[in-house]
């Protein structure tokens, strides 16, 4: 190799062996902290973190069986400081309205597409009944995503067919359903009832 070329490959300035052995630890250390930190994100654990805009802090949104619960509690309080904004009532998460919307979530993705039928010619009436829900269903909403519920939510928000639903003054209770596959696209239901 010739001089100039040596000259142009130098990164670092040229150092003692224990100079060069600290470096490489301090480098080692780095890229461990940096490895942990991105498995901490991913804790199924954990509530998936969002931004200021309702996105994915991490990329990736795990919706795990051990972080619904907050993922829910999330989307309830998304829904009801949009309603109480409006002078309307809070809503509720009710238990039978969840197993009918995580039900049609999960059929929509083994339908292979967003749409209120579920795999058996259902409707979100049929499901609600079948899931022992007595009240009225005013409406559905779905939608296939990579996005956050904080983020269907808004994207709801921004159609008036939809946005009537979740602003239906009559409303009391919901369902929030979700079914994430593999590759980490998910599919939510909501389901608005009184």
């Amino acid at each position: 190799m010739n001089p100039s070329m040596a000259r142009q490959c130098h990164i670092l300035p040229p150092t003692s062996p224990g100079t060069a052995q600290r470096g490489l630890r301090l480098i080692a250390s780095l890229a461990a902290i940096v490895v942990l930190s991105a498995c901490a994100q991913l804790n199924p654990n954990a509530p998936p973190r969002l931004d200021a805009t309702g996105a994915s802090v991490q990329g990736v949104y795990p919706v795990t069986e051990r972080n619904i619960g907050q993922v829910r509690s999330r989307a309830v309080d998304t829904v009801n400081q949009t309603r109480l904004a409006g002078g309307l009532a809070p809503v509720a998460l009710d238990p039978a309205l969840i197993q009918s919307a995580d039900g049609h979530s999960r059929s929509m993705s083994q339908q292979g597409r967003a749409w209120s039928f579920g795999a058996d010619g259902s409707t979100s009436i049929d499901r609600a009944r079948r899931a022992g829900f007595d009240g009225r269903v005013l409406g559905e909403l779905i939608s296939e995503t990579y996005e956050t519920e904080v983020q269907a939510i808004e994207t709801w928000m921004q159609t008036p067919a939809t946005r009537a639903i979740l602003l239906d003054p009559r409303a009391r209770r919901i369902g929030l359903g979700v079914f994430q596959e593999p590759s980490n696209k998910l599919w939510w239901t909501l389901t608005v009832a009184n």
